[in-house]
């Protein structure tokens, strides 16, 4: 039995990115048969912009040294990411903290070339970046909270982990403040408090920055890329489990 499906086609796949209000730019009636889907029109309508898109995502934008991996109480990706976070913040204002979570970095970088489509697999979420300023006995929570986690994505911390408790906590190399109001850097997603940081949630100031995570770890990459670097993170053991 023949069944019409009315499709609207929206251009976002070259032009959306810039434009705030897509236009709709056309609409047909497409036969939908059974099994030939896959010859329909409709893939044939599609086809030069999934083209357009693939050649988008193939841009080589930097080189990895190394594969890099997350992992727990820290790994490679998870340095790249937050020491990343760090930087673009402290473009903008002196930040203290860069705090992501591993549950949003879906996919290794592997060595060798990186394109855009890599870093989509890393962090394909629309995850924005803000500003959140903490008092220092909630960032003592966090810490604690990062350490019931068995640690997470973080740059500007380091502790110890015992017992699933944050221990020698230091901010920036001193020892933390509960005194102190404190700057980080980190995604509107963990904002709520999400994935178990839920100290994140009691900020007392918010500053959206107005760029994603991802388009954030895109332009580092290209700006080392610049300088003439490659991607080559390591693991500082900022955050390590007493053993």
């Amino acid at each position: 039995m023949k069944k019409y499906l009315v499709l609207t086609l929206f251009i976002i796949a070259l032009v959306g990115c810039q434009q705030k209000n897509p236009r709709i730019i056309s609409q047909d009636f497409v036969s939908v048969i059974g099994d030939n889907f896959s010859d329909s029109s409709m893939i044939k309508l599609i086809e030069p912009y999934r083209i357009q898109m693939d050649s988008d995502m193939n841009v080589v934008i930097g080189t990895s040294a190394q594969l890099m991996s997350k992992g727990l109480p820290e790994g490679l990706l998870n340095r790249f990411v937050a020491d990343a976070m760090l930087a673009y913040g402290n473009k903008f204002k002196p930040t203290d903290i860069a705090i992501s979570n591993l549950g949003g970095l879906r996919n290794d970088i592997q060595e060798g070339p990186i394109t855009v489509g890599d870093i989509m697999l890393v962090m394909p979420f629309d995850n924005a970046l803000v500003f959140l300023e903490l008092s220092g006995e909630d960032v003592e929570d966090l810490c604690d909270a990062i350490a019931k986690k068995g640690g997470d994505a973080v740059a500007g911390i380091s502790m110890k982990i015992d017992d699933d408790e944050a221990e020698d906590v230091r901010i920036q190399g001193k020892p933390l403040d509960e005194d102190k109001i404190y700057r980080i850097i980190t995604t509107d997603y963990l904002s709520f408090g999400n994935d178990h940081l839920d100290p994140l949630a009691n900020f007392k100031a918010i500053e959206p920055l107005n760029i994603l995570l991802r388009d954030a770890l895109i332009l580092d990459i290209k700006n080392q890329t610049a300088a003439g670097r490659s991607i080559k993170p390591t693991l500082k053991n900022e955050i390590y489990v007493e053993k």
